[in-house]
Protein backbone atom coordinates (compact mmCIF):
# COMPACT_ATOMS: atom_id res chain seq x y z
CA UNK A 1 0.00 0.00 0.00
CA UNK A 2 3.27 2.61 0.89
CA UNK A 3 4.53 1.69 -2.90
CA UNK A 4 1.19 2.28 -4.35
CA UNK A 5 0.64 5.62 -2.62
CA UNK A 6 3.95 6.80 -3.24
CA UNK A 7 3.80 6.08 -6.76
CA UNK A 8 0.29 8.05 -7.03
CA UNK A 9 2.44 10.85 -5.16
CA UNK A 10 4.86 10.91 -7.29
CA UNK A 11 2.86 10.81 -10.53
CA UNK A 12 1.25 13.97 -9.00
CA UNK A 13 3.80 16.20 -8.80
CA UNK A 14 5.37 15.53 -12.11
CA UNK A 15 1.18 16.40 -13.79
CA UNK A 16 2.27 19.57 -11.47
CA UNK A 17 5.18 20.36 -12.76
CA UNK A 18 3.94 19.68 -16.68
CA UNK A 19 0.92 21.93 -15.90
CA UNK A 20 3.42 24.87 -13.92
CA UNK A 21 5.66 25.05 -17.01
CA UNK A 22 2.84 24.80 -19.64
CA UNK A 23 1.81 28.05 -17.77
CA UNK A 24 5.47 29.77 -17.21
CA UNK A 25 5.77 29.25 -21.36
CA UNK A 26 6.09 32.42 -23.07
CA UNK A 27 3.19 33.31 -25.86
CA UNK A 28 5.37 32.90 -29.19
CA UNK A 29 4.25 33.88 -32.65
CA UNK A 30 5.45 32.54 -35.95
CA UNK A 31 7.29 35.57 -37.64
CA UNK A 32 8.94 38.36 -35.77
CA UNK A 33 7.40 41.60 -35.91
CA UNK A 34 9.72 44.29 -36.62
CA UNK A 35 9.27 48.14 -35.78
CA UNK A 36 7.43 50.57 -38.27
CA UNK A 37 9.67 53.29 -39.84
CA UNK A 38 8.73 55.86 -37.50
CA UNK A 39 9.33 53.73 -34.60
CA UNK A 40 12.79 52.62 -35.97
CA UNK A 41 13.91 56.28 -35.88
CA UNK A 42 13.54 56.75 -32.11
CA UNK A 43 17.06 55.79 -31.33
CA UNK A 44 18.11 56.86 -27.72
CA UNK A 45 21.34 59.22 -28.40
CA UNK A 46 24.35 58.09 -26.92
CA UNK A 47 25.22 59.54 -24.01
CA UNK A 48 21.81 60.37 -22.97
CA UNK A 49 20.71 60.54 -19.20
CA UNK A 50 18.58 57.21 -19.90
CA UNK A 51 19.78 53.74 -18.79
CA UNK A 52 17.95 51.29 -19.81
CA UNK A 53 17.20 47.76 -17.77
CA UNK A 54 17.25 44.36 -19.97
CA UNK A 55 16.07 41.96 -17.32
CA UNK A 56 15.73 38.94 -19.30
CA UNK A 57 18.38 39.95 -21.47
CA UNK A 58 17.19 39.68 -24.40
CA UNK A 59 18.12 43.17 -26.41
CA UNK A 60 14.75 45.14 -25.42
CA UNK A 61 14.83 47.00 -22.92
CA UNK A 62 12.32 46.52 -20.37
CA UNK A 63 10.46 49.64 -20.70
CA UNK A 64 10.06 48.95 -24.56
CA UNK A 65 9.43 44.82 -23.71
CA UNK A 66 5.88 43.28 -24.58
CA UNK A 67 7.40 39.55 -24.01
CA UNK A 68 8.85 39.78 -20.53
CA UNK A 69 10.92 36.59 -18.50
CA UNK A 70 11.98 35.77 -22.40
CA UNK A 71 14.00 32.21 -21.70
CA UNK A 72 17.81 32.47 -23.22
CA UNK A 73 18.59 31.89 -26.18
CA UNK A 74 15.23 32.64 -28.01
CA UNK A 75 15.30 34.80 -31.16
CA UNK A 76 13.33 37.92 -30.71
CA UNK A 77 11.69 40.58 -32.80
CA UNK A 78 11.40 44.29 -32.26
CA UNK A 79 9.35 44.23 -29.63
CA UNK A 80 11.50 41.42 -27.22
CA UNK A 81 8.52 38.97 -28.14
CA UNK A 82 10.41 35.40 -29.45
CA UNK A 83 8.82 33.48 -32.52
CA UNK A 84 8.40 29.88 -33.10
CA UNK A 85 8.49 29.24 -37.01
CA UNK A 86 7.66 25.73 -37.28
CA UNK A 87 4.91 26.25 -34.39
CA UNK A 88 6.38 23.27 -32.14
CA UNK A 89 6.29 25.22 -29.17
CA UNK A 90 10.26 25.76 -28.93
CA UNK A 91 11.49 29.14 -29.98
CA UNK A 92 13.51 29.57 -32.59
CA UNK A 93 17.25 29.36 -31.66
CA UNK A 94 16.81 27.22 -28.92
CA UNK A 95 14.88 25.01 -31.20
CA UNK A 96 17.19 22.11 -33.02
CA UNK A 97 15.04 20.33 -35.15
CA UNK A 98 13.70 23.20 -37.37
CA UNK A 99 10.55 22.66 -39.88
CA UNK A 100 9.23 20.07 -37.77
CA UNK A 101 5.29 18.66 -39.23
CA UNK A 102 2.66 20.53 -37.40
CA UNK A 103 1.15 18.98 -34.48
CA UNK A 104 4.08 16.62 -33.66
CA UNK A 105 5.11 15.32 -30.42
CA UNK A 106 8.89 16.89 -29.56
CA UNK A 107 11.42 17.17 -27.07
CA UNK A 108 12.76 20.29 -25.24
CA UNK A 109 14.50 20.50 -28.14
CA UNK A 110 12.18 20.82 -30.72
CA UNK A 111 12.56 17.34 -32.05
CA UNK A 112 10.15 14.81 -32.87
CA UNK A 113 11.38 10.87 -33.12
CA UNK A 114 11.64 11.05 -36.51
CA UNK A 115 13.94 13.74 -36.32
CA UNK A 116 15.66 11.99 -33.42
CA UNK A 117 16.19 9.03 -35.48
CA UNK A 118 17.93 11.09 -38.54
CA UNK A 119 20.38 12.55 -36.63
CA UNK A 120 21.40 9.71 -34.45
CA UNK A 121 20.61 11.93 -31.30
CA UNK A 122 19.33 10.11 -27.61
CA UNK A 123 15.98 10.85 -26.84
CA UNK A 124 15.88 13.64 -23.58
CA UNK A 125 12.41 13.27 -22.34
CA UNK A 126 9.42 12.31 -23.36
CA UNK A 127 8.23 14.15 -26.25
CA UNK A 128 5.25 16.31 -25.45
CA UNK A 129 2.23 17.04 -27.45
CA UNK A 130 2.04 20.18 -29.85
CA UNK A 131 -1.27 19.40 -31.27
CA UNK A 132 -2.62 23.05 -30.60
CA UNK A 133 -0.47 25.75 -31.49
CA UNK A 134 0.91 28.33 -29.16
CA UNK A 135 -0.69 31.35 -28.67
CA UNK A 136 0.34 34.88 -30.32
CA UNK A 137 2.69 37.18 -28.58
CA UNK A 138 -0.12 39.26 -26.30
CA UNK A 139 -0.79 43.23 -26.78
CA UNK A 140 0.37 45.19 -24.38
CA UNK A 141 -2.12 45.25 -21.84
CA UNK A 142 -3.36 49.35 -20.41
CA UNK A 143 -2.81 49.47 -16.91
CA UNK A 144 -3.37 51.83 -14.44
CA UNK A 145 -1.35 54.90 -14.19
CA UNK A 146 1.89 54.12 -12.35
CA UNK A 147 2.80 57.57 -11.20
CA UNK A 148 1.19 61.18 -10.45
CA UNK A 149 2.03 62.52 -13.77
CA UNK A 150 0.39 59.61 -15.67
CA UNK A 151 -2.72 60.12 -13.26
CA UNK A 152 -2.97 63.63 -14.49
CA UNK A 153 -2.47 62.89 -18.03
CA UNK A 154 -4.84 60.30 -18.39
CA UNK A 155 -7.37 62.25 -16.44
CA UNK A 156 -6.85 65.77 -18.27
CA UNK A 157 -4.99 65.32 -21.20
CA UNK A 158 -2.35 67.27 -20.42
CA UNK A 159 0.78 67.50 -18.21
CA UNK A 160 1.41 70.88 -16.36
CA UNK A 161 5.77 70.25 -16.02
CA UNK A 162 6.77 71.43 -12.63
CA UNK A 163 9.96 72.53 -11.50
CA UNK A 164 11.17 73.52 -15.69
CA UNK A 165 13.75 76.44 -15.00
CA UNK A 166 15.24 78.61 -17.47
CA UNK A 167 18.36 81.03 -17.21
CA UNK A 168 16.31 84.91 -16.70
CA UNK A 169 15.36 86.42 -19.77
CA UNK A 170 16.39 82.92 -22.09
CA UNK A 171 15.24 79.62 -23.48
CA UNK A 172 18.22 78.00 -21.82
CA UNK A 173 17.27 74.89 -19.53
CA UNK A 174 18.81 74.33 -16.20
CA UNK A 175 19.97 71.48 -14.75
CA UNK A 176 17.79 70.76 -11.90
CA UNK A 177 14.89 71.08 -14.56
CA UNK A 178 16.16 67.83 -16.22
CA UNK A 179 14.81 65.48 -13.47
CA UNK A 180 10.70 66.66 -14.09
CA UNK A 181 11.19 66.34 -18.18
CA UNK A 182 12.49 62.89 -17.56
CA UNK A 183 9.44 61.90 -15.68
CA UNK A 184 7.01 63.49 -18.48
CA UNK A 185 9.50 62.07 -21.58
CA UNK A 186 8.96 58.28 -20.22
CA UNK A 187 5.01 58.58 -19.65
CA UNK A 188 4.97 60.07 -23.01
CA UNK A 189 7.02 56.86 -24.23
CA UNK A 190 3.99 54.72 -23.01
CA UNK A 191 1.61 56.36 -24.72
CA UNK A 192 3.56 57.05 -28.89
CA UNK A 193 0.55 57.42 -30.75
CA UNK A 194 -0.39 61.04 -29.01
CA UNK A 195 0.07 64.68 -30.69
CA UNK A 196 1.22 66.94 -28.65
CA UNK A 197 1.55 70.72 -28.12
CA UNK A 198 3.98 71.87 -26.11
CA UNK A 199 3.22 75.13 -24.85
CA UNK A 200 4.95 78.11 -23.58
CA UNK A 201 3.78 80.07 -21.52
CA UNK A 202 5.32 83.57 -19.55
CA UNK A 203 3.97 86.31 -16.83
CA UNK A 204 3.52 89.94 -17.86
CA UNK A 205 6.52 91.38 -17.28
CA UNK A 206 7.79 93.04 -20.46
CA UNK A 207 6.56 93.46 -23.93
CA UNK A 208 4.10 91.33 -25.23
CA UNK A 209 6.07 90.83 -28.32
CA UNK A 210 8.93 89.65 -26.20
CA UNK A 211 7.18 87.28 -23.91
CA UNK A 212 5.73 85.99 -27.19
CA UNK A 213 9.48 85.33 -28.36
CA UNK A 214 10.52 83.71 -25.14
CA UNK A 215 7.99 81.56 -24.39
CA UNK A 216 8.17 79.90 -28.38
CA UNK A 217 11.78 79.69 -27.87
CA UNK A 218 11.11 77.84 -24.33
CA UNK A 219 8.31 75.58 -25.72
CA UNK A 220 10.69 74.72 -28.50
CA UNK A 221 13.75 73.95 -26.19
CA UNK A 222 11.77 71.64 -24.62
CA UNK A 223 9.98 70.22 -27.58
CA UNK A 224 14.16 69.48 -28.51
CA UNK A 225 14.58 67.47 -25.08
CA UNK A 226 12.09 65.51 -25.37
CA UNK A 227 12.58 64.66 -28.88
CA UNK A 228 16.08 63.95 -28.34
CA UNK A 229 16.10 61.92 -25.35
CA UNK A 230 12.91 59.85 -25.52
CA UNK A 231 11.58 57.63 -28.01
CA UNK A 232 9.01 59.72 -29.49
CA UNK A 233 8.01 60.69 -33.08
CA UNK A 234 9.46 64.23 -33.56
CA UNK A 235 6.34 65.03 -36.08
CA UNK A 236 3.87 64.28 -33.06
CA UNK A 237 5.46 67.07 -31.05
CA UNK A 238 4.85 71.01 -31.58
CA UNK A 239 6.26 73.76 -30.29
CA UNK A 240 4.04 76.88 -29.24
CA UNK A 241 4.36 79.79 -27.21
CA UNK A 242 1.84 81.92 -25.99
CA UNK A 243 3.26 84.51 -24.30
CA UNK A 244 1.23 86.30 -21.99
CA UNK A 245 -2.21 85.69 -23.48
CA UNK A 246 -3.14 82.62 -21.27
CA UNK A 247 -2.59 83.32 -17.87
CA UNK A 248 -3.77 81.20 -15.26
CA UNK A 249 -4.19 83.54 -12.47
CA UNK A 250 -4.13 87.31 -12.34
CA UNK A 251 -0.85 88.51 -11.14
CA UNK A 252 -0.67 90.44 -8.09
CA UNK A 253 2.51 89.17 -6.71
CA UNK A 254 5.44 87.53 -7.27
CA UNK A 255 3.78 83.90 -6.59
CA UNK A 256 1.29 84.80 -9.28
CA UNK A 257 3.75 85.45 -12.36
CA UNK A 258 5.79 82.12 -10.91
CA UNK A 259 2.27 80.42 -11.36
CA UNK A 260 2.03 82.15 -14.97
CA UNK A 261 5.45 81.38 -16.09
CA UNK A 262 5.13 77.67 -16.82
CA UNK A 263 5.22 74.80 -19.77
CA UNK A 264 2.10 72.53 -20.50
CA UNK A 265 2.26 69.30 -22.51
CA UNK A 266 -1.62 69.36 -24.30
CA UNK A 267 -2.83 66.52 -25.85
CA UNK A 268 -4.30 66.91 -29.11
CA UNK A 269 -5.91 63.56 -29.58
CA UNK A 270 -7.02 62.74 -26.58
CA UNK A 271 -9.37 59.90 -28.19
CA UNK A 272 -5.56 58.23 -28.33
CA UNK A 273 -5.57 58.19 -24.23
CA UNK A 274 -6.44 54.70 -22.97
CA UNK A 275 -10.10 54.34 -21.96
CA UNK A 276 -11.72 52.47 -19.00
CA UNK A 277 -9.10 53.06 -16.77
CA UNK A 278 -10.24 53.91 -12.98
CA UNK A 279 -8.02 57.40 -11.87
CA UNK A 280 -8.12 58.13 -8.54
CA UNK A 281 -7.64 61.51 -7.10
Amino acid sequence: MKGIALSAALALAVLLVGIAEAKSRTPMQRSPQRKTAVEGSREVPSGCCIKDVDTDGDGVADRLDRCPNTPPGCHVDDYGCPWDSDQDGVCDGLDQCPDTPLGSKVDRRGCDAAQLAARGLPRAEAPESRSTPPAAAPAPKTTAPQSEVERKLIATGEIRLENVYFDTDKATLLPESESSLDEAGQVLEKFSGLRIEVQGHTDTRGTAKHNQRLSQARAETVRDYLSSHFHLDPSNLIARGYGESRPEVKEKNDEDRHRNRRVVLKVLNPDALPRGIEVKN
